[in-house]
Parts: C-alpha cells; structure tokens; sequence
C-alpha cells in the first residue's frame, strides 16, 4: 500500500503549465457506475497549492465531482468498498484538466472504466495500452523496451500535450546533463510546447552554471572540523532554528517560541519568551543584534472528509515581530506574500525568507515587510527549504528537491549551482538533500544532509565529511545549521540537542 501511494504521489507532482491548456471553463466529470447503488467515491490529486482530497456521494450509481485545474494534473479515482464485498479498492487513473468529462463504468471492473470528453486522457488511455505487452517481458527486457516505447511515443505524438507531460515525467531526479540529453533529440514540435520550450531554457542556463565544481571552488582551501564534545548545549532541547550574534553568541527559538542565548562553551547566557500568537518557525538576527522572530498564523479549516467534518489548522500568513537582545520589543509588522517562513536572513536593509510551501525565496524590506523581490524554481521537499547569505551577499539555497546547491544574486540571477542524487561522497544522498546550507569565511560551502546525517565541507579538493557527529534526526526532519564569525559550526536536533564543531587546529 505504501508503495502504491508513493508512486502515486510521485505522479501527481507532474503538471504542465503553459497557455495551451489554460481557459475560462472548469473540470466537470459525471460519472455512472453500475453495480452500486449509494456510496462514495474519492478523488486524489496533488496541484501546486497542495494535495487535495474530494469526496463525491454516489446515488444511483451516478456521481459527480467539480474543480479547477488550470494544470494539467494526473489524479486517482478510489471508490470505498465498505459493504461491497470486494477486498481490494477499486481505482482509476484520469488526467485532470478544465473539460467536461464522463465516466461510464462498473464497479467489478472499475479500472476499465470509460472516460470520455478529454483528449489528453484519450492519449494517456493509448499510451497505457501500448505499455500492456512490454509489462509482459522479464525484467531485465522490460526497461530498456519502457523506456524505448516512451521515446517513440513522445516523438510520433510531438503536438499531444501528453506527449509533454511524459517529458515532465522524466525530468524527476535527473542532472541537467541528463535532461539536456533527454531534451536535445526531441521532436521539433515537441520542443514548442511551453513547458518543453521552458525546460530547455532552463537546462540551457543550467548548463552554463554547472561549470564544475572544482571551478567554483577555485582557489578555496579545506577546512578540517572536529566535535566540539565539551561544549554544553547538547543537553538543550527542542530548537527548531539558530542564529548568531556579532560576538559570536549563538541564538536559538525553541519549539515553544522560547528564545535562547547562549556563550561559546554553550551555557544560557539570557532567555526569554515573547508574546508569539502564531507558531514560530524561524528567526534571524541583524548587525545591531536585534532578533527577528518569524511565525505562521493559523487559521482552523473545517473540510468534510469521507462523510464527517474534520478540522486541521493551516498556515495563512506570517508575522514578523523584532526584539532587542534583552528581550524588549522594537517592532513587528505581517510579511506580504509568505505562507511559511521556513528560513530566514537579516542581510543590511533586507529581511530574505525561504516559504517551504510557495517554494520561494522572497526578499522583504526589514522595517516594513514589504515585498521586494522573489526567487522562483525552488523545489521544496518535507516542509523544508533553508538557505544562506554568503560574505559576498549572494544567497545560496539548499535546494533539496532538486539535489543541488544552488547560488542567485538579489535579482534572482542564477551565479552558480552544484549537486546531483546519488552515491558518491560529493554527492546528495536519500529522500531530497541538502537541508541546510552556509558559507566559511575562505569560500568553502558546508552543506547539511538528513537521514542518515552527513555534514560535508567543499572545497577545492573537493567534498569532506566530518566525522563524529550522531544520527541527529530520524526521517525527514529538518537540521537548523548556522555559522559564527570564527568558522564554527553549529548544528541543531529537537531530540539531541545542539552540536558545536570546531575548526581543528
């Protein structure tokens, strides 16, 4: 089961964009299913705004479900077998989109359901029926043949929009090197469609960043760290995110909203807990030493799933609320445009936020929270998406969904980027890697990596892990990391407490 809903949520992340398929009606679908009388029936998609879960009674083996996807999206029909008598769910899968679409179907048979009135799902049902032999061979004749089949479809159907949806399905996981390989022998009018024609721009522009990384670090020195084992915060708790003062004091947030100042050996050297009506998520310190304390407000959303009322508070909006270093208030205001502060900077006027949610990293005005700029293309993974200011003022992200690091100026231009999924030491390993990400004053890059953990340092020589440091989170669970003035590392688990590492001399 758990495999199933994975491989289905992998396929939902796909949606094509582009005018093409953009218009003013909405998705209708009428259905009929013969065999049953009253139920219910579920449909499951995952758009940009998030997953998404309805519900639609059925009466007289007719349902009927309403929505908008501007996107095309792949989505699952499920019917609830409760009283039916069949052990396994039946399922369906249909590409969503704003049409008019009918469903003709039974219930022993739900999977051969008929669905009519898109073109699209008309192509997807033609793919899929070209796929039934293959799935046939062994498995070692298999792939090369799926993915054979998959090329010959995409080039004998280049103006089906399908056909683009195919290309987004293999862009997931993949270098640019991949992808540039993957777009360059596409059929021409394949190539014209707005997602193909934006995916080859980006890997044309990707291409000229990946310069290598032995270029990027030209000129950079190692760095060697050791554990810090005396150092004392490992014994405090539920830190969710740091920051560092100018004299190289260490400011943590708690789970509770609680703020924590702590000495270079780890002992509290001030706290205090502010009136935070939101859920704290991140905060920031400025040169000044003010602490800026970040937090989602909650809104409780009532939605009737499967036939009962269920509430669960979702983020609406972020405030920002500034403090002096003794715990006075100076300020606070709402930041424009944030669903979740997931990270964030105080770099001169500027306050930079990473939203984990709208998969952006925005910068704001300091004193006012007005919107000045953002950075699209990230992809967030896990609720998480962190980043840093380098000494150069360039803002370097832990792209995790992508696998990459990944450099832009305060415009969004893209400077550099590096990182791949894979095995090797330089590169990310797991579930979506980098979590976390900063600058050493020489240039080196340290980047932070969940399950198992690995913190690594890049230099010219390349990637060095540094020994010693625990299991610090289990799953996909974020690691807080900041640097302080002298080059020391500290790295932040609810469970474990704060690690410090030392430069080794």
């Amino acid at each position: 089961m758990k495999k199933i809903l994975l491989t289905f949520t992998m396929l939902m992340v796909l949606s094509i964009t582009g005018k093409s398929i953009e218009n003013n009606k909405s998705f209708v679908l009428n259905g009929h299913i013969s065999g049953i009388n009253k139920g219910e029936i579920v449909l499951l998609a995952f758009t940009k705004s998030g997953f998404q879960r309805d519900t639609s009674k059925i009466e007289n083996g007719n349902f009927c479900f309403t929505g908008n996807y501007p996107n095309l999206v792949q989505g699952m029909l499920s019917l609830k077998t409760k009283g039916l008598g069949i052990k396994s769910t039946p399922r369906k899968t249909i590409m969503l989109e704003n049409v008019e679409m009918k469903l003709e179907g039974s219930v022993n048979d739900f999977k051969n359901a008929k669905i009519t009135g898109s073109v699209i799902h008309d192509d997807y049902e033609r793919y899929q029926k070209g796929r039934k032999p293959i799935m046939k061979l062994s498995r070692k004749e298999r792939s090369p043949a799926l993915k054979q089949y998959k090329k010959d479809f995409m080039q004998k159907n280049p103006k089906a929009q399908f056909s683009a949806y195919l290309v987004k399905e293999e862009t997931l996981f993949k270098t640019y090197e991949e992808l540039y390989e993957l777009v360059k022998d596409l059929h021409p009018d394949l190539k014209k469609q707005p997602y193909v024609a934006q995916l080859i721009n980006k890997v044309e522009n990707m291409r000229r960043l990946e310069i290598g990384l032995d270029k990027i670090m030209d000129g950079v020195h190692p760095v060697s760290y050791q554990v810090n084992k005396e150092y004392k915060g490992k014994h405090i708790l539920d830190v969710i995110y740091l920051a560092s003062f100018t004299n190289n004091q260490l400011c943590a947030l708690k789970k509770d909203g609680t703020i924590l100042i702590l000495d270079e050996v780890g002992k509290i050297a001030n706290k205090f807990k502010p009136s935070i009506s939101g859920k704290p998520t991140a905060i920031s310190v400025d040169v000044e030493d003010n602490i800026y304390i970040l937090s989602s407000e909650m809104k409780l959303v009532k939605k009737k799933i499967r036939g009962r009322m269920i509430s669960k508070e979702l983020p609406v909006g972020v405030e920002c609320q500034i403090f002096s270093k003794e715990g006075e208030a100076i300020g606070q205001y709402k930041l424009s445009g944030v669903h979740i502060a997931s990270g964030s900077r105080v770099v001169d006027q500027h306050l930079i936020v990473s939203d984990c949610k709208l998969k952006k990293i925005q910068i704001h005005d300091r004193t006012s929270g007005e919107l000045l700029k953002e950075i699209d293309d990230m992809r967030s993974c896990c609720g998480i998406l962190d980043f840093s200011v380098n000494h150069k003022k360039e803002i370097i992200v832990a792209n995790l969904g992508a696998f990459r690091v990944q450099g832009f100026d305060y415009n969004g231009n893209s400077l550099m980027a590096f990182g791949k999924r894979g095995k090797e030491l330089s590169d990310f390993h797991g579930c979506c890697n980098p979590v976390s990400v900063a600058t050493l004053s020489n240039g080196a890059i340290v980047t932070v990596e969940k399950d198992p953990t690995r913190i690594k340092i890049y230099s010219k020589k390349g990637a060095k892990q540094i020994k010693g440091i625990e299991e610090l989170v289990k799953g996909c669970n974020f690691i807080p990391m900041i640097v302080d003035n002298k080059d020391n590392l500290y790295l932040a688990s609810e469970k474990k407490g704060i690690v410090k590492c030392s430069v080794a001399k």
